[in-house]
């Protein structure tokens, strides 16, 4: 266990500070390897990390993490190593830099790319004695607002932006930004330039002024050779790099030397992820992100059967294409890749530009499917609406790791996406439970040539329960459990599984449940769902892994209400009471958020009983 504050940290002999860096790794692999988490980039951060707390003045200057996942080694030398083997677990420390766990946490990141313009923030909120670091990802700089932050640096603005270059974003980095990077001048000339000026300098009455005259020289020769050096020096930024990120003494050596400048600067550092694990080395991509211990799922998830079932259309459709925004293995895209690589588009962590790329390629003819986890479906909602919905272009729209996804924590939890997509006429939005639904719901929805529509499921592996228990025969469907009193309940996805495990022991109590079970969410026979609960007596429980308001139970409570469906019936949703879930394991979320069995049991029977809230 590593447990230093920032003070102590600074107070390290070079060797010593060198040696911290090959015990924090050490300490990553052990707690990561039973927590799970983003193992490979924190790995190749260490260095980075490291440099920045003993470079900068913390907590008065700021250091934020565009990347919010690479935060680790940051909160064990702030404070938090003596907790670190919590992390990501249910009430210990969160895999993300979060402001109310900690005052070295100036800002919370989950998403990238948002990194720059909260330095800048944080620049001009300042009183101008300090500087803001911000550690970006090279994958970030293919999101839109990385330019908008930097087109609005002023040339008095302390922000220090440190570009972590490791070739990766998830998948690999794509695009014509990293061929850019890769012709960047070397960082040796920094160390030769500053060895050189301070020569001049030392020379008794004539130095400083030779110093001066030598530095307009320079400026002067680059200006008419090269008048466009690089892109960040267009944007009035002093450029240091690239240089290796992995080297502790050239990191704090690049981080003094940009703190002595007057204005914004940017440090390109050229780093290894995964660097200590040969594994990790060997393939990133599979160690991004690491399952807890014994967390793995068994079976085919989600993710695999969805590019299976992806594979097969395109197979007989040329026309089917795929769109990721760098999260090619994460969505199931490695195996379409292989087969159709000119039909795959990697746009890279540009999810809005995705979005309206799909609605073009709709527009032109093409059928994109464009897959993403539900909580980076947020960031391209305006195009979704204005580019794909309001055009109807049929474009389908995959979302993976919808509802609760565990321990990455309140950014990451998909449970938004209902709320959003529900409200616009025409998106049908299907909850597939099993590998025939996924294959049978996008053979619909890439038949369709009016409309968008909306796939979405969890984290993790279909029930086979779930799938006995609703072949699909009809939407919605319904399993009768005996009873003499009767409760009817409604729900859909991942909680089919709890709401079975209720239904069954409310039935052994005499109670009996008519469980409901919705496929289509938006887009569904509304005449067979009226006749369905029109011969449903009992009163209702809605179950939605979602939040409530703008969720699927509120609309299909206000549907219901419309055809008179709920005279004399008492009504009870169990959902989200906010959007923002803490970390730890999905199981342990869902019984805190009241999902579970035990509360389904504990509502159902009070809604029998009493028809009231058992409080």
């Amino acid at each position: 266990m590593i447990s230093l504050t920032p003070e102590q940290v600074r107070a390290l002999d070079r060797e010593d500070a060198k040696a911290l860096c090959g015990a924090l790794r050490e300490e990553l692999i052990r707690v990561v390897s039973e927590t799970g988490g983003h193992l490979a980039s924190n790995l190749g951060i260490v260095e980075i990390a490291t440099a920045l707390v003993r470079v900068m003045d913390l907590p008065r200057e700021k250091v934020i993490y565009d990347t919010g996942h690479q935060c680790y080694v940051h909160k064990i030398l702030t404070g938090r190593g003596d907790r670190f083997d919590t992390l990501r677990t249910l009430d210990g420390i969160s895999g993300f830099p979060r402001r109310e766990e900690s005052v070295f946490d100036a800002f919370g990141t989950g998403h990238s790319g948002t990194g720059i313009s909260a330095a800048l923030g944080f620049a001009r909120a300042g009183d101008g004695s300090g500087y803001t670091a911000v550690v970006i990802g090279d994958g970030a700089f293919t999101g839109g607002m990385v330019f908008e932050g930097l087109n609005n640096l002023r040339r008095d603005d302390k922000v220090i932006v440190i570009l972590n270059d490791n070739g990766m974003s998830i998948s690999r980095s794509t695009g014509s930004l990293k061929k850019a990077l890769n012709r960047m001048r070397t960082a040796g000339y920094y160390r030769v330039k500053d060895s050189f000026h301070g020569f001049l300098s030392r020379i008794p009455l004539i130095g400083k002024p030779l110093t001066r005259f030598f530095r307009w020289i320079k400026n002067s020769v680059k200006r008419a050779v090269i008048p466009t050096n690089n892109l960040f020096e267009q944007y009035g930024m002093h450029y240091f790099g690239p240089a290796d990120g992995n080297d502790l003494e050239t990191v704090e050596f690049l981080l003094r030397e940009a703190k002595t400048r007057s204005g914004p600067s940017l440090i390109h550092l050229c780093t290894k992820k995964g660097k200590g694990l040969r594994a990790a080395e060997h393939d990133p991509g599979s160690y991004h992100g690491v399952s807890p211990r014994g967390g793995a799922a068994s079976g085919k998830t989600f993710t695999a059967l969805f590019g299976e079932a992806l594979c097969s259309l395109a197979a007989a459709d040329e026309r089917i294409v795929a769109i990721t925004a760098a999260m090619q293995n994460g969505v199931g895209l490695d195996g379409f890749a292989a087969r159709f690589p000119r039909r795959l588009y990697d746009t890279g962590i540009a999810e809005e530009h995705a979005m309206t790329f799909a609605a073009a390629l709709a527009a032109g003819g093409k059928k994109p499917v464009f897959a993403v986890y539900s909580t980076f479906f947020q960031r391209a909602y305006d195009q979704f609406v204005h580019d794909v919905a309001l055009q109807k272009l049929p474009v389908v729209v995959c979302l993976d790791r919808a509802g609760i996804t565990g321990e990455d924590g309140a950014t990451h939890q998909g449970v938004l996406d209902l709320a959003m997509t529900l409200p616009l006429p025409g998106v049908r939005v299907f909850a597939p439970v099993s590998e025939k639904e996924i294959r049978a719901d996008l053979a619909a929805a890439l038949a369709e040539t009016e409309h968008p529509s909306v796939l979405r499921w969890c984290k993790g592996v279909p029930d086979s329960a779930v799938e006995a228990a609703f072949p699909g025969d009809s939407d919605p469907e319904c399993r009768s459990f005996p009873g003499e009193e009767r409760l009817t309940l409604v729900t859909f996805g991942r909680t089919l599984s709890a709401a079975l495990t209720a239904a069954q022991s409310l039935s052994q109590e005499g109670i009996g449940v008519d469980l409901v079970r919705f496929h289509q969410l938006a887009g569904f026979d509304e005449e067979a769902a009226a006749k369905l609960f029109q011969n449903l007596p009992g009163n209702l429980l809605f179950v939605e892994e979602g939040v409530k308001t703008g969720g699927f139970s509120e609309k299909a409570v206000a549907f219901l209400a419309d055809r008179g469906l709920l005279s004399r019936k008492a009504v009870k949703i169990l959902a989200l009471p906010s959007p923002f879930v803490p970390h730890g394991a999905q199981k342990e979320l869902l019984a805190r958020c009241g999902l579970d069995a035990d509360t389904m049991i504990k509502e159902g029977r009070a809604l029998v009983q009493t028809g009231s809230d058992p409080g």
